[in-house]
């Protein structure tokens, strides 16, 4: 398989047009706090060195802890960046249990740490009892609850054991909450526990429920004792004085009721996701954030990929830190961010998981014409030329594109044997001739008594027959229309609409025989499968996700994805 971002098409039409839907960092893209809307930046105190003792007093307000029990970052960023530095600098270990936010695997990196990395549970939550066992004086135990990327929530039950647990062991424990205004009503409880315990440090941020990633403010909450020696190691002057005005604002009644509300529609929305993905047959970690993790059938999620590029939704598909042991992981799972606005997003993910329309193309995906047309292809340049063409010669051209009609790829095949241009060869001979080998001539058979189906009975059922009330299916094929009944009739196709080159202006590549399925059915999600570069640019043209059938190759020319047989379509519906 190649990797998920693959389709070339999809790339480059994402880079112009709309502003995309940002569902891939997290953030509050698509609903700007209310309680923002008013804000305006003063010029006034620009000239001077931030001032952060009016923020500093809000925000302890805000959470009912003493000034000298919370410490401004620049970001949660900043806050982890002290983390590694204190653990350096006092020479204590660090605990890490994946899977884990990147930046903590980046300031292992950087600051060369001594930190053991604990392997995840096989349904991917967090393996806490091994990382409780490591636990000694000289370490520091770092926990994210909602975990990022799962979006797991450590029960508060074992967030209490591990504080006390850390505790008797001369350990300190480093929860980073970034995203725990999205866990509801659990926001507030271990504010209750930094009074119970002093070695218990907590990240949170303003970018994540807050809306305010732009501003890059954090902050870190504390027993005083431990907060200072992690003051001490802050920069001076870390937050620009336009980052305090706005940041402001967040410590609000206003804002707190606003942000209450997003968070409880962020989980309704984030229920009916899962639920349309796990319907799918796809793994979803219960999450307790502003996004899911969603691991499964790799084909299903890149057909998710290709879908959201088609919408013009972005989504996060590279995904680091998962494990150290199975890194394979990091190529089968896809995080994505729940949206206030939830239509795009769920039509994005039918299209990719609940198809109303699948299109097939007819030769070489439900019928074997390797035998028929491809032979009429070399008896035909073989007769009008004298010179004989292999079939490495037709497939040559064929995964060029342009060539989807078998009498413009006979015509151009005897064009090059005879040095000539294609133009220069009589089209209407080749069809003559052609049709006569194809077709029969009365007194010998014709090709067409050689092709097979491709596509197996009980699918070619459930597509043609039994199941078209709740999957329409078309045929768009680049044969005449009575060749295309007599292929159609070959594989028992008798519900299905059919698009022949004689229903259409333009051929394939041209999309008309896909829109013309779509508006006759009147539906928005379709899948249109093919074994040439001209199906893919058609369903690509049309909006549909482009399957290809064969090589591939097909991945060069816009495939969304490739399957070695039409049978395979079976494990994705």
């Amino acid at each position: 398989m190649k990797p998920l971002y693959q389709n070339p098409l999809l790339r480059e039409s994402a880079k112009g047009g709309a502003r995309p839907l940002k569902l891939d960092f997290n953030e509050r893209s698509d609903n700007k706090p209310l309680w923002l809307s008013e804000a305006a930046i003063s010029t006034e105190c620009l000239w001077r060195y931030p001032e952060k003792s009016g923020l500093q007093a809000l925000a302890s307000q805000f959470h009912e802890v003493g000034e000298e029990q919370l410490l401004l970052t620049n970001g949660g960023d900043e806050a982890i960046e002290i983390l590694f530095k204190f653990a350096c600098l006092n020479q204590r270990k660090l605990i890490l249990p994946l899977p884990a936010f990147s930046q903590y695997l980046v300031g292992k990196n950087v600051w060369n740490s001594d930190i053991d990395l604990v392997e995840p549970q096989d349904d991917m939550r967090i393996d806490l009892l091994s990382a409780q066992d490591l636990l000694n004086n000289d370490s520091i135990l770092i926990l994210t609850s909602p975990n990022n990327p799962t979006g797991e929530l450590i029960p508060f039950d074992d967030l209490v054991q591990t504080c006390g647990l850390a505790k008797s062991k001369g350990a300190l424990l480093f929860l980073d909450e970034a995203y725990i205004e999205f866990a509801c009503y659990e926001s507030d409880k271990t504010i209750e526990l930094i009074k119970q315990f002093d070695n218990l440090i907590v990240l949170r941020t303003l970018s994540k429920a807050f809306g305010l990633a732009g501003i890059r403010c954090g902050y870190l909450l504390g027993q005083e004792a431990l907060v200072s020696q992690f003051s001490r190691l802050a920069m001076p002057f870390n937050l620009p004085s336009s980052t305090i005005e706005v940041a402001k604002k967040a410590f609000t009644e206003a804002a707190r009721l606003e942000v209450s509300n997003y968070a409880l529609s962020i989980a309704q929305n984030r229920e009916q996701i899962v639920s349309l993905l796990t319907s799918s047959g796809l793994r979803v970690v219960d999450s307790s954030a502003n996004f899911v993790f969603i691991q499964g059938s790799e084909e299903k999620l890149r057909l998710i990929t290709a879908a959201c590029q088609k919408r013009n939704i972005l989504i996060k598909t590279t995904l680091t830190g998962l494990s150290v042991k199975q890194s394979s992981l990091d190529q089968t799972a896809i995080r994505i961010t729940i949206p206030f606005y939830i239509k795009p997003l769920l039509s994005a993910l039918n299209l990719a998981l609940k198809p109303e329309l699948l299109c097939f193309d007819m030769d070489g995906v439900l019928i074997d014409t390797s035998k028929s047309y491809d032979e009429a292809i070399k008896a035909t340049v073989k007769s009008l030329s004298g010179e004989t063409v292999t079939q490495i010669d037709i497939e040559r051209l064929r995964s060029q594109g342009g060539y989807n009609n078998d009498w413009v790829l006979a015509q151009a095949l005897t064009a090059e044997k005879l040095n000539q241009l294609p133009e220069e060869i009589d089209f209407d001979k080749v069809i003559e001739v052609f049709q006569m080998y194809y077709q029969g001539n009365g007194r010998t058979e014709g090709f067409k008594t050689l092709e097979q189906p491709l596509l197996n009975k009980a699918l070619a059922t459930r597509f043609f027959i039994t199941g078209t009330k709740s999957l329409k299916t078309a045929i768009v094929t680049g044969r005449p229309k009575e060749e295309a009944i007599e292929g159609a009739s070959l594989i028992g196709a008798k519900n299905s609409l059919m698009v022949s080159d004689d229903d259409v202006v333009e051929s394939k590549p041209s999309p008309e025989g896909v829109v013309k399925a779509l508006q006759y059915y009147g539906k928005e999600n379709c899948w249109m499968l093919g074994d040439t570069p001209d199906d893919m640019a058609a369903a690509n043209g049309a909006g549909a996700l482009a399957i290809g059938i064969g090589s591939d190759e097909l991945y060069d020319f816009g495939a969304d994805l490739v399957l070695e047989s039409v049978n395979e379509l079976e494990n994705l519906l």
